[in-house]
């Protein structure tokens, strides 16, 4: 039991003025009160103490030194009364006998916990044993004294216990309100990422519409070649990103034509070596163009691969096989095929079967087999709406 000695008359003032810094540090950070998240901690008066004991002397003596320190009291001969005032929420702090013929105090406190898992929790007894420390320390129990319990090593604990408390509430609001903090922000930055890329994809596809407008036969050009590209890729299981990123590739794949000079871009006739030379290297210029766009994704490789040919005989890079992104071969397909079903000064547009029939020569060659077969089940379905 608590020594009565030790709590008998007044207590010395410097003794008190310690039990008082120790309820001094019950809100462990200062915040501006200006500050929009509130993070401050409730004051003490708000959490009582519920002691417990079967013994009304010692419960008595319990509540009169808590009281006499400035603590909220609340003391209960029976455990289940106390269980019932946590349940109701409010508590700090639990101090229970251990012994006591109603329900021992590990039950209390395991029950207790369930309630209220930031429950600080206390234990007294006066039978020590290993069975009932190790049993504490796995409910989580703070301390365990072992009577008689001095005054101060009871307000020592019970200040510890209180500031460990206040720590971790205060530890659970931060890191509630951080997570709140940072799905807001991570939101706020998709949002301005996704809106970079909507004003980026739109300026750059102005662009090309601007140089498609200067060739009455490439008018339109690009948005066909992107809504082709989209549509493969659903075909082959691209999401939804990947089909945003082919689409964008679709959209850009010959903005690198707009540094290549007109004279060559609109010549009637057969491009010579030199000139053809010329037109590969829209290629990188695209991709140079792209690069700093992080945001684009993919979608710059899938431009600068679009040229490139299965068996490696496609430029700017000789890429064969796995080595050409799947993309990249998607976008280079539908590029084909919708140049060649359109009108150019030199040739009329071929008809889409013929085109498709002069593609299949290429299969497996020039072309993976897979995109092939993705590009002929959108022109199916493109015939069967039709």
């Amino acid at each position: 039991m608590l020594d009565p000695l030790a709590a008998a008359g007044p207590r010395p003032p410097a003794a008190f003025a310690i039990g008082r810094m120790n309820r001094m540090t019950w809100t462990p950070f200062e915040f501006d009160e200006a500050s929009p998240v509130d993070l401050r901690l409730p004051e003490p008066d708000a959490t009582p103490i519920v002691v417990v004991d079967d013994e009304p002397p010692v419960l008595a003596l319990l509540e009169k030194v808590l009281r006499r320190e400035g603590y909220p009291v609340q003391a209960y001969a029976s455990p289940h009364e106390a269980l019932k005032r946590i349940s109701e929420g409010g508590v700090a702090l639990l101090i229970t006998d251990i012994r006591m013929p109603a329900m021992s105090g590990l039950e209390l406190a395991r029950r207790a916990l369930e309630e209220d898992p930031d429950l600080a929790v206390l234990v007294l007894t006066g039978a020590a044993d290993t069975d009932t420390a190790v049993e504490s320390l796995r409910l989580g129990i703070e301390d365990y004294l072992a009577k008689p319990v001095s005054v101060d090593a009871l307000v020592e604990s019970v200040g510890r216990a209180l500031r460990r408390r206040s720590q971790e509430l205060y530890r659970h609001k931060l890191e509630a309100w951080l997570r709140t903090e940072v799905d807001r922000r991570t939101e706020q930055v998709h949002r301005q990422a996704e809106e970079l890329k909507r004003v980026s994809v739109a300026t750059l596809s102005a662009l090309v519409r601007t140089m498609e407008a200067k060739d009455p036969y490439l008018k339109g050009h690009s948005e066909r070649v992107a809504d082709l590209c989209e549509k493969m890729g659903e075909v082959l299981g691209f999401d939804e990103e990947g089909r945003e990123e082919l689409r964008t590739a679709g959209l850009l794949h010959d903005i690198g034509m707009i540094a290549i000079h007109e004279s060559v871009t609109n010549k009637n006739g057969q491009l010579t070596d030199e000139e053809y030379d010329q037109v590969k290297k829209h290629v990188e210029i695209a991709a140079n163009i792209l690069q700093p766009l992080t945001h684009l994704g993919r979608a710059v490789e899938y431009v600068r691969g679009h040229h490139e040919l299965l068996n490696g005989s496609g430029y700017p890079r000789g890429l064969k096989g796995d080595q050409i992104p799947l993309g990249a071969q998607i976008v280079g397909l539908a590029e084909t095929y919708v140049s060649m079903t359109e009108d150019r000064a030199f040739r009329p547009a071929y008809a889409p079967a013929e085109a498709l029939e002069t593609l299949r020569e290429g299969r497996g060659i020039w072309f993976e087999p897979r995109v092939c077969e993705a590009l002929e089940k959108v022109l199916r379905g493109t015939r069967a709406k039709a």
